[in-house]
């Protein structure tokens, strides 16, 4: 999910440089190939109405597995129509997976897709709960643990000031009671390990006219009711391995500075009977901020990958050489061996975008890969597909793949990742089509 703004006025961001120099480009610009690409297990055709129904050709025929070239993306899934996007993916296994998108303009809508292991398959979810045939505007969020057990989380579009929580039951989707009292723009994420045990990181249990600037509450589901439980500092993100292994980063105030505390990176560790904080290195900003206390810094991700290969990844904020035009920003990446936290100096992640387990103690985002040695690998861009002529013409190579959502498939070396792939400039050549792409780790 993208983080706020917080407030600053302008955003220089030091991260879109650092992408620059060392991938060319954050959302990555798709390679020079045919339409074709492998599906997860085996060629998988498009489904017949994901999204809105606009006119366009079916994707080439996908090659087999065997052809896919390891380090890249790979396009599994592309929907027919030219004007929607998936926002978010979960799976279970390589035989079980979610994606939630959504058609964009005026009559924008929902849309749930299955993948069986076979193919994704439209799934009509709101025929089985109403309430999920418009979360556009709800940030909507699914998160897995088994083949049973699929959750979505977003706000809920009938009332204001609360949440929409639900759940795939291996059957139907059903709507789980939320927290009492909760507001859609206080959900920041949720961690999964079966039908009774659900953290959720939202607002506290009061109204709104009292929220505190910054909450540090967590919501337990034991199966029967949610229970609010106290953090030891600000969190943003949560992601665990086992129900007694679970990482949640964020800040703590710092320094004050004019008036204003700078925050500081946190991290919290939960054993499966309390949460403690997990002492974070300090992170000095840049060479090119200017001389004094006036930076900060916060975690904004987290990825659990093992007990010796948990990453964070934020953003720390400072005031640069034109102090004038408010604050720039650098990503930030820390590592957790085990025993403690290290700041990593090479950072080629953008808060902003999503990140993943590579499933071997790495990290992945949507234009390279993080090595536990600290080296980085950048990762390819899909083949192009086809536009709205049904080839490929010179307006088409434009074309760049958008990820919002990415997930590390279990007992596989794949990455999954939801997002779009677009081309822009000419109003009836444009397209925006949303896709499934997956990165297979290259052999060890």
């Amino acid at each position: 999910m993208t983080p706020d703004s917080r407030g600053r006025t302008t955003r220089r961001t030091a991260s879109a440089v650092l992408c620059l120099m060392l991938l060319g480009a954050c959302g990555g610009r798709a390679g020079k190939a045919d339409g074709g690409a492998p599906s997860p297990t085996r060629p998988v055709p498009v489904a017949s109405k994901s999204g809105r129904t606009t006119p366009s050709p079916s994707p080439s025929p996908s090659p087999s597995p065997a052809d896919a070239k390891p380090g890249s993306w790979k396009v599994s899934y592309s929907g027919t129509s030219d004007d929607a996007m998936l926002i978010d993916l979960a799976a279970a296994s390589e035989r079980d997976a979610w994606a939630l998108g959504i058609t964009l303009g005026r009559d924008g809508k929902t849309f749930f897709l299955h993948y069986d292991g076979r193919q994704w398959r439209d799934h009509d979810a709101a025929a089985e709960l109403p309430v999920l045939a418009d979360l556009t505007d709800q940030r909507p969020r699914l998160r897995s643990s088994g083949p049973d057990n699929t959750w979505l989380f977003a706000g809920d579009p009938r009332k204001d000031f609360a949440l929409l929580t639900a759940r795939w039951d291996g059957r139907r989707w059903r709507e789980v009671p939320p927290p009492p009292g909760r507001v859609d723009r206080q959900y920041q994420d949720a961690a999964v390990f079966a039908p009774d045990d659900v953290w959720m990181l939202a607002g506290p249990a009061v109204p709104p006219d009292q929220w505190p600037a910054e909450a540090r509450t967590i919501w337990h589901w034991n199966g029967a009711h949610w229970t609010e439980v106290r953090l030891p500092a600000v969190a943003t993100a949560i992601a665990g391995r086992a129900p007694d292994d679970i990482w949640a980063v964020g800040s703590l105030p710092g320094k004050e500075v004019y008036g204003t505390r700078r925050p500081e990176p946190a991290a919290m560790h939960y054993d499966g009977r309390t949460w403690r904080l997990s002492p974070v290195p300090h992170f000095d900003p840049p060479a090119p901020a200017a001389p004094g206390d006036d930076h900060g810094a916060e975690l904004r991700k987290v990825v659990v990958s093992g007990p010796d290969g948990v990453w964070a990844v934020g953003t720390q904020s400072y005031r640069g050489d034109e102090p004038d035009e408010g604050d720039d920003e650098a990503p930030i990446v820390a590592h957790w061996d085990g025993s403690h936290w290290e700041k990593r100096l090479r950072a080629p992640y953008d808060a902003t975008r999503p990140v993943a387990s590579d499933g071997a103690r790495g990290l992945l985002g949507p234009t390279a890969r993080l090595h536990v040695d600290g080296t980085v690998d950048p990762v390819g861009a899909p083949p192009l597909i086809p536009g709205r002529s049904g080839g490929i013409t010179d307006f088409d190579r434009s074309q760049r793949l958008e990820l919002y959502g990415l997930v590390q498939v279990p007992g596989t070396r794949q990455v999954w990742g939801a997002g779009d792939i677009s081309a822009r400039g000419v109003e009836e050549f444009n397209f925006q089509r949303p896709v499934v792409v997956v990165y297979t780790r290259p052999p060890d």
